[in-house]
């Protein structure tokens, strides 16, 4: 084998090795296409999210009451405050925050999962004021 062959070798099998990389990445979610043959393209689609109609209510004198709408995809909700997890139910749609205080405003956002772990249902951010 000539020098050149060995050379053109290598950079072929380099070549097929880093697109077997990419295209398992791809696979994955770490690109955002998957190559399914010679010259065939399929482009990857994030999961749709299904809206969460949500309700919060003033419950006491520092407690808010979270409502959120069910959907039959989720397993699991996570309610955030202020973008951190306040909690996580399974059973219930439903979530009263007796950590509020008056005078502050408290901002709210219900996101579902589904078994797998994938987000497939959210609310939009809702804000509340607790006047004394």
């Amino acid at each position: 084998m000539s020098l050149m062959t060995a050379f053109t070798r290598s950079v072929l099998l380099r070549i097929a090795a880093a697109s077997m990389v990419l295209g398992s990445l791809a696979a994955c979610g770490g690109g955002g296409e998957v190559s399914v043959g010679v010259g065939v393209v399929v482009p990857v689609q994030p999961p749709v999210i299904a809206p969460l109609t949500l309700v919060l209510t003033r419950v006491g004198p520092e407690a808010v009451q979270v409502d959120w709408s069910d959907d039959p995809a989720v397993a699991s909700f996570v309610v955030l405050r202020d973008g951190l997890t306040l909690a996580t139910v399974t059973t219930t749609t439903s979530v009263i925050d007796a950590s509020a205080f008056i005078n502050g405003t408290f901002c709210y956002e219900v996101q579902g999962y589904d078994a797998s772990g994938l987000l497939v249902a959210a609310s939009s951010i809702g804000c509340i004021t607790i006047l004394p």
